[in-house]
């Protein structure tokens, strides 16, 4: 599995997620991926694809970025002749995704005359082109992923109901960033280290002052915002474009915050290797003796 798959998901944690990827992923079962931008949707996917052993390709469409007038298409393919321009046959996005995944992403932008073809692509498992009557089966996987409600989306009229239900097999929801707090500077100092090794440069310390300001972060760029966040530290540059200073949501003052910070340095420093308290110490910079103290104090365990 690659460093990005770690990164953006195994980090995050979730069971629920991490069970439901485990029992369906080499099923041929499509997968409906919900959450904001930035949560990992496409990583995610290419994650699924990744440990189901496909024979084909990863095939991903942007919904929302295809022009309507082209989407069938692109989306079906076209024969010779079709229409004006269409000088020779093509296999569309669709075809191509044989033997392996099609990846719909931002399903819930795809206007309703192609969620009506799409419906009998899912249903029947293969194609028809433009300009040709001949039916042509297909083996693929479907994963679509919605940035917004496909219910409410039903509930509004944008949506249809029968795809909806079509598609709602099997149902992941990605969590926001700044729902799961205690992942935050773990993850980020994970990604410094990451840029800091692509970017050939050292591994800079984070100051308590950034991680403070990393936990009072709204995040609404989610995962995909704090790579750039330690992009832009690895490169010595302001890491945020507008520190937050306050964290009226949290409900703790400046000494709970700091005990969280730095409970979540020692348990990340402990994780990398692998509970070894004096390296640990070492990594950290402190006596042995003083890591187990303040590990007893913060209520950390080995185990």
């Amino acid at each position: 599995m690659s460093s990005a798959f770690e990164t953006d998901i195994g980090l995050i944690e979730c069971p629920v997620i991490e069970n439901t990827i485990h029992n369906t992923a080499t099923k041929n079962v499509d997968i409906l991926l919900l959450g904001e931008t930035g949560t990992g949707k496409d990583t995610l996917a290419q994650r699924v694809h990744h440990l189901s052993n496909r024979k084909g390709k990863f095939v991903p469409i942007n919904c929302a970025a295809i022009p309507e007038t082209l989407a069938e298409s692109q989306l079906f393919g076209v024969n010779s002749g079709a229409y004006t321009g269409a000088t020779q046959s093509r296999a569309g996005f669709i075809e191509a995704a044989h033997l392996g995944t099609l990846y719909l992403d931002e399903i819930d932008s795809m206007p309703l005359t192609l969620q009506a073809k799409l419906l009998r692509v899912l249903e029947s498992r293969g194609v028809e082109r433009l300009g040709s009557t001949r039916f042509i089966p297909l083996d693929i996987r479907i994963i679509a992923s919605a940035q917004h409600s496909l219910r409410e989306r039903v509930e509004q009229g944008a949506f249809r109901r029968d795809l909806y239900f079509r598609l709602n097999i099997v149902n992941i929801s990605l969590p926001a960033l700044r729902n799961q707090r205690e992942r935050i500077i773990p993850l980020f100092l994970h990604l410094v280290r990451q840029e800091a090794e692509s970017f050939n440069r050292p591994v800079p310390l984070a100051p308590n002052v950034l991680l403070q300001q990393l936990l009072c972060h709204p995040w609404l760029g989610n995962i995909r915002e704090l790579r750039s966040t330690a992009k832009r530290f690895v490169l010595d540059l302001p890491p945020l474009a507008e520190p937050l200073v306050e964290c009226p949501e949290t409900g703790m003052g400046l000494k709970e915050r700091l005990q969280q910070i730095e409970k979540l340095l020692i348990e990340e420093s402990l994780r990398r290797h692998d509970c070894n308290v004096d390296f640990a110490a070492l990594d950290l910079g402190v006596a042995k003796r003083t890591l187990y103290y303040r590990m007893k104090q913060l209520a950390i365990s080995l185990a």
